[in-house]
């Protein structure tokens, strides 16, 4: 009586296209920046080194790798012996952000007023007209998300880089703030503020739009909960492989 023939099972594998080691890293934390700054992985979330090294068909020596980057630009807390989480900013952390972030914008918002072109005016006037659509169908993702999208790419019109870059790093922070302490009332405020900016900035009054660009950090500071809301659960897994 002949031995009947073992199946062979192939050892699962992710359906995630394998990525070269030298760019893994970078893939990894541009993935959860991504995802933070959408508002899909809110602070304290846990960040298990296998789940993310499995979804990029990676090592977990990478995966730590790459924790240490997050870590060092405020975004990861690497807790000893318990892991990885995304960071919490505490009250003073948030304060102080916002603090920079006005310091900064005043500054690059009175450059771009003085040489923005007429294209580039309308391209910002889509976003915040975009960002209003978004918040009034009750989609607070996208309406956050285009929050920090209008921020940044005003900034950038300034054609400063280090100061683009800096800002890019409190705008993460503020995506983290935003998901610990904002409520819905600091956003439902922020589309007339937009437009007010837009209106000195198409008019070609630097000083005062530079004004108003603190005044809009002020109003959405102002309107934050600090008594922190309970933590909420998220399927990493998906969120990572969706992302971006």
């Amino acid at each position: 009586m002949g031995k009947t023939a073992e199946k062979i099972v192939e050892p699962k594998r992710s359906l995630r296209p394998r990525i070269k080691s030298d760019d893994v890293e970078s893939a990894i934390c541009e993935r959860i920046r991504a995802a933070v700054s959408a508002g899909d992985l809110p602070p304290g979330t846990k960040l298990p080194e296998e789940t993310i090294a499995e979804s990029f068909a990676t090592k977990r020596f990478f995966v730590r790798a790459a924790f240490q980057r997050l870590a060092f630009e405020n975004l990861v807390d690497l807790q000893k012996n318990r892991g990885a989480f995304v960071a919490w900013p505490g009250v003073k952390e948030a304060r102080d952000v916002f603090e920079a972030r006005r310091a900064i914008e005043r500054v690059t918002t009175e450059i771009v007023t003085r040489t923005i072109l007429t294209y580039q005016i309308g391209v910002l006037w889509r976003q915040v007209r975009d960002q209003e659509l978004n918040w009034n169908r009750g989609n607070r993702k996208l309406a956050i998300s285009g929050i920090s999208g209008f921020h940044l790419s005003l900034a950038a019109l300034a054609h400063n880089e280090a100061l683009t870059a800096a800002l890019e790093q409190l705008i993460l922070r503020t995506s983290l703030i935003l998901g610990v302490y904002g409520t819905p009332r600091a956003f439902a405020t922020m589309p007339e503020q937009y437009r007010l900016l837009m209106e000195l900035i198409e008019s070609g009054q630097s000083l005062l739009a530079a004004r108003q660009i603190e005044r809009c950090l002020f109003v959405l500071e102002a309107e934050l909960d600090f008594y922190p809301p309970p933590r909420r659960d998220v399927d990493l897994k998906r969120i990572i492989e969706t992302v971006g």
